[in-house]
């Protein structure tokens, strides 16, 4: 097999040894018998030089993502809290399922027509929308999905800017995640890593005085570790 790859492709004759290659071809057969001549005086290997001083190490901003802030020990919810947390929220869920076709009938569609939603991009819209506005069910199983992900995003930030999540922002943000249908995109679970990561973070700065603030942060950092499964963010 190997002696017939070596075997030319194409008969070229004697090649004379005078050949001026400074001159251009007069014929196809003289232009192949320039290339086999160009061919034989080149090397069998070649080597390229290592020049160290050439080799630049890529630079590359990559911004490490931390995982949950642990808890003080005052604030760390028991494992029996959580999976009540769990149970309710997965009933929640249950209950939306069975309910979500019976929204779908004319008084329904005609309550959404109704209600003038801000642009899904508008995060000043929406914020508005949210703190005048509380999370009526038939409103958010309307929304689809790339919206409810939209307005989640949009109140997370909001969050990770303020530094506290507000009793509008709270009920806006549980009502989102129980219609949000699994398996979640790229971009909604870091979304939610996001959330989590936060409500660690704002738990972690808090006194005795404020503790009881600490519901709702410890309530979706469960969510997302142990519903979501983002497992490595759980509270042990």
């Amino acid at each position: 097999m190997g002696d017939i790859l070596r075997e030319p492709a194409l008969f070229v004759g004697e090649i004379d040894a005078e050949f001026d290659l400074m001159l251009p071809p007069s014929s196809g057969e003289e232009y192949i018998k320039r290339v086999v001549i160009e061919a034989q005086q080149c090397d069998d290997v070649v080597v390229a030089e290592n020049i160290k001083a050439r080799i630049r190490t890529p630079m590359v901003a990559v911004k490490p993502l931390a995982g949950c802030v642990e808890a003080p020990a005052s604030m760390v919810p028991t494992l029996d809290w959580q999976q009540c947390q769990l149970a309710d929220f997965s009933s929640v869920r249950l209950e939306i399922d069975r309910i979500k076709h019976n929204l779908q009938n004319a008084e329904g569609r005609r309550r959404l027509r109704q209600t003038v939603l801000p642009d899904a991009d508008d995060q000043v819209g929406w914020l508005e929308y949210i703190c005048n506005m509380r999370p009526l069910l038939g409103l958010v199983l309307n929304m689809n999905q790339p919206l409810i992900e939209q307005v989640l995003e949009h109140l997370v930030e909001a969050v990770e800017e303020k530094g506290l999540i507000s009793q509008p922002y709270g009920g806006w943000i549980y009502a989102l995640l129980a219609t949000l249908e699994l398996p979640l995109n790229p971009d909604t679970c870091s979304c939610l890593r996001s959330l989590a990561r936060t409500c660690s973070i704002i738990r972690a700065s808090m006194t005795e005085e404020n503790a009881k603030d600490v519901t709702a942060l410890n309530l979706f950092i469960c969510l997302v570790a142990r519903y979501f499964r983002q497992m490595d963010l759980v509270d042990l």
